[in-house]
């Protein structure tokens, strides 16, 4: 599949799933109150991170393996999201004081998500890849509307969402080549051993890269409250649409596709200043329509008496966010030339230098100054200052690519 085919096939499922979750929000608050959307919100953040703690990007091995090792790969990642799950899930009820055994559930059923979409990746498939993503946006907004109160939509959305990864998992695992032999202490030693450089740093980088995306929520509930939390989730899901739309599906077609001139031991320069670019353009055009458009959707829609006045006091939180989009669209998904072909250990910097920014805005900030519009315009001025060093050294490690490259053609 070509890239370009590749990355519309994937953004056309996001922007479904995207309209999927945000009706589901409208859904949540127009039943529960806004307060519940808060919720909702860190409910999914906890288990988003979650999944990548109880993974610890095992399952970016996937696309890269030999197919000998493929069958070795799968196993380990199901077996660790099983174990690690139990002492985060531990920690999340100490914590937060949520049921043990709907937050397991969760838990690893976005695990074993993160593990079939890499193995969809790994065979290029992604119009099945789409399809999956979908069909877990579907099970969310159809427990929404069928539970009568907010516990049952949880209880019920685990357990329909476990049944159905397992039936994708059994569709992309080559079920025949199991043996008794892969679940044993030996070999999964053997695994780990193999590959404890990529799990402890592209792990470390992609847990932090994960908690980076989530923590504002957890922390924005922690010091404000779930009604302002579920502002910020309302402006995420539209405003930052277009970078879970268009960034996500730049980032796994290209990672798809690397992940492939990786095992064959080249790079596409031209491709690369072409998905650059593309990402620039689209960075401009979404800036610019979230800052025109969203506040006079909210006033329409609050004039037709679709939502509720809090939806249009998110407009505020939608100004505070620019800064942020544009970056995170034009460059974040280029990170991925660092995960292919680069140094996990700068991979893992660049996480913890985003860490350090959401600690300075949302825990830092608002212990001196407990100011909401303050915090997240904080957020998203440092995000952008790093994310513009970052353009900078992944075009270098790009044109270093390149120079290598042709030295082994040469050769």
């Amino acid at each position: 599949m070509s890239l370009l085919r590749s990355i519309s096939t994937i953004a056309g499922s996001s922007v479904l799933s995207q309209v999927i979750g945000a009706v589901s929000l409208w859904l949540i608050s127009h039943r529960y109150g806004m307060g519940e959307v808060g919720v909702y919100a860190l409910t999914y953040s906890i288990v988003l991170i979650g999944a990548q703690v109880c993974t610890f990007a095992s399952q970016l091995l996937l696309p890269k393996q030999s197919d000998d090792w493929l069958v070795q790969n799968i196993v380990f990642c199901l077996l660790q999201s099983l174990i690690v799950a139990l002492p985060f899930t531990a920690a999340v009820v100490v914590l937060f004081d949520k049921p043990f055994g709907l937050f397991y559930l969760l838990t690893v059923v976005h695990a074993w998500v993160l593990v079939s979409e890499n193995l969809l990746m790994r065979d290029e498939k992604m119009a099945l890849l789409a399809l999956q993503r979908i069909s877990m946006s579907v099970v969310v907004i159809s427990m929404i509307a069928l539970s009568h109160t907010a516990l049952w939509f949880y209880w019920a959305w685990a357990t329909i969402a476990f049944g159905l990864i397992i039936l994708w998992l059994c569709y992309s695992t080559p079920l025949k080549q199991l043996r008794w032999s892969h679940v044993s202490w030996t070999n999964l030693r053997h695994f780990y051993r193999a590959n404890h450089h990529h799990i402890s740093k592209v792990g470390s980088a992609e847990v932090l890269a994960m908690a980076n995306n989530n923590l504002p929520m957890v922390l924005i509930n922690f010091w404000f409250s779930s009604v302002t939390a579920g502002y910020f989730a309302v402006v995420s899901r539209f405003c930052l649409a277009p970078v879970v739309i268009v960034g996500n599906a730049v980032r796994n077609s290209i990672f798809s596709k690397w992940s492939i001139d990786f095992r064959h031991q080249r790079f596409n320069y031209p491709e690369f200043v072409k998905v650059r670019k593309l990402l620039f353009v689209l960075g401009l055009v979404a800036t610019a329509g979230v800052f025109i458009f969203y506040p006079l959707v909210m006033e329409f829609a609050y004039a037709q008496h679709w939502v509720s006045r809090e939806w249009v006091e998110s407009v505020p939180t939608s100004r505070y966010m620019l800064p942020y989009l544009f970056p995170a669209l034009a460059v974040c998904p280029l990170t991925v030339i660092e995960l292919v072909f680069g140094s996990p250990r700068y991979f893992l910097r660049i996480q913890i230098e985003q860490l350090a920014a959401v600690i300075l805005a949302f825990v830092v900030l608002p212990y001196f100054y407990p100011d909401y519009g303050m915090s997240v315009l904080a957020f998203a001025v440092l995000s952008a200052l790093r994310y513009g060093f970052i353009y900078l050294n992944v075009n270098q490690r790009a044109r270093l690519m390149r120079e290598s490259v042709g030295e082994t053609h040469a050769q």
